[in-house]
């Protein structure tokens, strides 16, 4: 599938991978690593929740993704999955996770599940310096190799 395919294939509904917890942002990962990236779903190991899942991934990557980094002059590519850390009153202790549409260094349109809390895949535009607005909590993102 096709990364816009699954754009249009996914908005508006809810995905569940696991079984656990309900409909969270890292179930709708488990679905594009499976449906667009074709990558095992072990090849981002799981954890608790989403910041988590970025902060112990290696630091080089692995054979399907490269980890970068958030900084003031990079952004996320369409099609990279990005990760937000803890801000309680945004994302709580689990972060957020989602895939980018598209960027620049001040704005993002993602698209994501459970963000805000009990929304169905749905994109969401974020753009500003303050949380929980554009690159505002973002430790980073993977990028399929």
């Amino acid at each position: 599938m096709k990364i816009d395919q699954f754009f249009n294939e996914y908005n508006g509904k809810y995905k569940d991978w696991d079984g656990a917890y309900g409909n969270q942002c890292v179930d709708l990962m488990r679905f594009y690593q499976r449906d667009v990236l074709n990558v095992p779903s072990q090849s981002i190991p799981p954890n608790v929740g989403a910041r988590q899942i970025f902060q112990a991934f290696l630091s080089g990557g692995n054979k399907h993704f490269a980890k970068i980094s958030n900084s003031p002059t990079n952004a996320p590519k369409k099609g990279d999955i990005v990760f937000w850390g803890i801000y309680l009153w945004v994302t709580g202790w689990y972060g957020h996770v989602a895939i980018c549409e598209s960027a620049d260094i001040k704005n993002i349109l993602t698209f994501g599940q459970n963000y805000p809390t009990g929304t169905p895949c749905h994109f969401q535009k974020l753009s500003g310096l303050y949380p929980p607005y554009g690159y505002r909590g973002v430790l980073g993102w993977l990028r399929k190799r």
